[in-house]
């Protein structure tokens, strides 16, 4: 039986072949370097955390790690991309100080979605963050959490249905004529 260091040294000697691909990949040695990094530290915490891992082939694993933080640094930038061509499209109306009602009402939207976050189970709320906020796919969030895909799939879908109730309350009572960029008195600025 071989040692955990062992699919660790396997792995060690494709680094370079690895670096390769991935600036190829990326087009950029820097994010390649980073990404290699990442692999090696995520195969050796998976090494660590689960000693009872067998590994029949170090340089897949390493791979398959590589890929999936490539998706990840794609998603990534592709979020950043999306913001900055929205900051680029706005006018110049929608980039005054909203109204204070309009601060005034998202604050409370803001409120709300807290407070229901809070009352979820523990679980839920979780696997909803991953989700949600850190863009986990369903698969690494079950992975990260050790609980099946199925069941990340009903959390994700019960919170956002909860949270799907508190917007329809809210939207019911937000007044209607408040614009992000309209002045408290209703004249645009």
């Amino acid at each position: 039986m071989s040692s955990p260091a062992s699919p660790i040294v396997d792995a060690l000697a494709c680094y370079r072949e690895l670096h390769r691909f991935l600036t190829g990949k990326l087009g950029s040695r820097s994010d390649a370097e980073d990404i290699t990094q990442s692999s090696y530290e995520q195969m050796l915490q998976a090494l660590q955390t689960q000693r009872q891992l067998q590994v029949e082939s170090p340089r897949a694993l390493l791979y398959r790690i590589a890929h999936n933080l490539c998706i990840d640094h794609y998603r990534r930038q592709k979020t950043a991309r999306n913001w900055a061509e929205l900051a680029s499209h706005a006018s110049p109306a929608t980039r005054f100080a909203p109204a204070a009602e309009y601060l005034a009402a998202q604050r409370q939207i803001i409120e709300r979605v807290v407070t229901q976050l809070m009352q979820l189970p523990t679980a839920r709320r979780n696997v909803f963050i991953l989700f949600r906020a850190y863009g986990m796919s369903r698969t690494e969030i079950a992975a990260h959490l050790g609980i099946k895909e199925s069941t990340v799939a009903k959390h994700v879908v019960r919170a956002t249905l909860d949270c799907a109730r508190v917007f329809a309350m809210l939207h019911a009572n937000l007044p209607e004529h408040i614009e992000p960029g309209e002045c408290s008195a209703g004249i645009r600025e």
